[in-house]
Formats: structure tokens, sequence, C-alpha cells
């Protein structure tokens, strides 16, 4: 069990302050646990099925939470940008009965250290140095895929130098958008402000549909921050969260024995989500997958992108410990079958000889032209990271190390769990899988 101490003063008077708000607190508290910073850990033993705590919607912060004028001011404004924006920059008066939740928030300087759009260029951006010809070459990249939306030079994918396609410049998008009509508004105002606002809105809040509204917000903007139930923590599974037009409860999931940590689950998300979303990864998360779309739609012609497109199969490939999703088998097959072999396999037409056959080939495609690249990638990053690393931010550093080494793993999973003999067979003869069986 982890070594917990007491919150702190503030946390108390915060807690305090949540129950006068209406929200139930039952055998449960906040604490300091190491190496963990703050979470909430059980009081006692708690039975499986007991509720822990039930915040009524009266108490919770919603577009509801912000007066008209101020909500016209900003247009069409997401509800994320305009709750930042209310927290940042709205009449004092109206936000200090929220004092002592507030002061119980991540400062700026916490969200520097953990969240990826804050970290210093020479980590998010690629790390090059002088070539023998006089021109620059590519050393290696710190940031995942998924995060970066960037591969580097491996035998089998393209550069990809833009890096729009990752979860850190969608996220960049969002709040520069934000920004860009918050700016309007309060021409005076300080970007790192409304960041720190707008970073503090992105990772508490629970999804939330107001009652009585059925169409707006947007599904993806259906935001509620919930006093007290923001200090649970995450794991890939947890106590059970739902809501009404009553507010939330959280149920306990199991028996918790007093001073054990209690989670809840943010969703099924990879490690790369939650690290650009929420500053952390999972030592073990039973949904961590991988993006193949990069080094798999390099491959396949545009005409045949347009044949996946119309039949539903284009983008969204995946690799999880079950190994490559479904749709990835779909658009590998348009590369190691004729069109009409292909049509009997996503009709499910193939006998059993036909399946052999075309698994073999799928098999062979998938590590040659995309693990094999994956390990190569991951290998060359881990090389990166011992000789530059020492420049960087050391949780930047020992987060980003720890995530290519799960990325290396999960991808020699992958690998050992679905590569036939025949293709390992091939595989040996071209130098077996980048490198990867030496880490």
């Amino acid at each position: 069990m982890e070594e917990i101490s007491p919150a702190g003063k503030k946390h108390e008077v915060f807690t305090a302050w949540a129950k006068e708000q209406g929200v139930k607190i039952n055998a449960v508290g906040p604490a300091r646990i190491r190496g963990r910073g703050l979470g909430i850990v059980a009081t006692r033993k708690i039975q499986a099925g007991e509720e822990l705590v039930k915040v009524p919607v009266h108490a919770l912060l919603t577009i509801d939470s912000v007066r008209n004028d101020f909500r016209a001011l900003h247009g069409d404004i997401t509800v994320h940008g305009l709750l930042a924006s209310f927290l940042a920059f709205s009449d004092p008066e109206k936000t200090s009965p929220y004092a002592a939740w507030r002061a119980t928030w991540p400062t700026f300087k916490e969200f520097e250290d953990c969240m990826p759009i804050l970290w210093p260029v020479e980590v998010t951006k690629d790390k090059h140095q002088d070539g023998e010809d006089g021109y620059n070459f590519y050393a290696f990249r710190a940031l995942p895929p998924a995060i970066g939306g960037a591969w580097g030079s491996t035998r089998n994918f393209y550069i990809d130098w833009q890096g729009k396609t990752g979860l850190l410049h969608k996220q960049e998008e969002k709040l520069k958008k934000d920004w860009t009509t918050v700016r309007r508004v309060f021409p005076d105002a300080g970007i790192e402000t409304y960041t720190h606002y707008w970073l503090i809105v992105n990772t508490r809040t629970f999804y939330f549909m107001p009652p009585g509204v059925k169409n707006e917000p947007p599904q993806a903007d259906r935001m509620a921050l919930c006093p007290f139930a923001d200090y649970f923590n995450h794991a890939d599974h947890g106590c059970d969260v739902t809501s009404d037009t009553s507010g939330f409860t959280i149920t306990s999931d199991r028996i918790y024995e007093a001073g054990e940590e209690i989670y809840v689950s943010y969703g099924n998300h990879s490690n790369d989500f939650l690290l650009t979303e929420y500053g952390f990864i999972l030592d073990e998360n039973r949904w961590d997958s991988l993006p193949l779309d990069g080094p798999l739609l390099r491959q396949i012609h545009k005409s045949t992108q347009g044949r996946l497109n119309r039949a539903g199969y284009l983008g969204n490939y995946t690799l999880s410990r079950e190994g490559v999703c479904y749709r990835t088998q779909v658009a590998v097959r348009t590369q190691t079958l004729g069109n009409k072999d292909w049509r009997k396999f996503i009709e499910g037409k193939e006998n059993e000889m036909e399946e052999m056959r075309d698994e073999s080939k799928a098999d062979y495609f998938i590590a040659v032209r995309v693990l094999d690249g994956y390990a190569d990638e991951a290998t060359k990053a881990l090389a990166g990271f011992a000789k530059y690393g020492s420049a960087f931010p050391e949780y930047p550093r020992s987060t980003l190390k720890k995530r290519w080494m799960q990325i290396a793993e999960l991808v020699k999973e992958a690998y050992d769990n679905s590569i036939n003999d025949l293709t390992r067979e091939a595989l040996g003869r071209f130098g077996g899988l980048g490198g990867l069986g030496a880490l």
C-alpha cells in the first residue's frame, strides 16, 4: 500500500466548503500519496457498492454558471474556452464563491512540468545535427507518433515533417482557436493566465449533459467541473461514475482497505492520449494502443484509399495488446490480395484454406512493413534519449523514455503473439524486428 500523508490545510478547507454545497462524502478523503501527488483514499474499509461521493447539480461549475452577458461577449466559443475565460477574467465577485476550490487546483508551474503543450521546444520539436555533407539530417523524435504526429527516418516509412495529425497539434489548435476569441474580448489579457485555466478545465472536467438540454452544447463540449470528485485519479478500471438530472454519483467497484487509493476511469484511453490531455501515463493500461495510419496509408495508393473509404475502412488503424485491429487487416489485404479476393475477405466468404493463405500473407506484410518499422522507430528514440536526454527536463525525459519502452514492448508482444513460423523465418533474413530484441 502506498505511503500517504494529510493533504494539507487548504484541502481541509475545500472539503468543508464542498460539504456546504451539498456534496455528500462517505468513507473517503483527499491525501498526498508518495510519488503520485494528490488522490482519494479510503478512510475506513469500504464494501463494494457503497456510495462514496454524490455531487448535486447545483454544485457543479458548468456553462450555466456563467452569466448571460459574459457568455454573449464570446460568441460561439466552445464551452471549454468559455469556462476558462470565466475563471481567468470574469469579475472576481462572480468567481469568489469558488475561492476554496480554486486554491486546490494545480499551479501553472505544475502544468509546465507535466503537460506536453507547455514543454520546451527541444522536447516537442525535432532534434537535428550536422551531417558530413553539410546538410542537417534527422537524429530522433522525442514525442511518439500519436502525440507528435510525425515519424522518423525508418527503412519502411516516409518522413512526415508536418505533425498535423498528432494529438498535441490538435490540442494546440483548440487552445489557439479559443484564445483568438478571448483575446478579442479581453485585449489586455495574458495568454499564460488563460492557458492555465484552459488546462484546469481540460484536466478536471467530467462529461455532463445539462438537464433539459437535447442538442446543445455539442457532443464533444459537454463539460462540468465537479467539486471534490475531481480529486480522483485515473486507472484503466475503477469506481463507477454515473450522472443524471440530480448530479454525479461515484460508487465503489470493490472492497477497499483503509488507506488504499481509490480510482475512477476517465475512459478507454491510450497512454499517448493520457499524457497529452492529462500529463501522465499508466504503468499498466489495458486500453493502451498505437496508431498505424501513418505507416499503412503511406504505402497504399490514393486510388486504393478511395476503395477503402467507399467500403468504410479508411483510417483509424490501431495496434493493441490483442494485435492489429480488423480495420488494419482489411487495409493490409488491399496490398496482399487481388480485388476479388479482398472482397471475399471483407464479405466473410473465404474458405478455411483461403483464410490460412491470406493470413500468412497479411502477417508477413504487417511484420515487415509495419511492426518492423515501428520497432526501428522505438530503437532510434531510445538511443536518442541515451545521447541527448540529459538536456531535457526531468519529467519529460523520464516519462517519454518510459513511453517509448512501452511502445517497444507493445510492438514486440504483438509480433511474438501474431507472427507465424513462416513469417518469422522470412524476417530473420532481414535482420529481425528493427533491433528490438536488443532492448
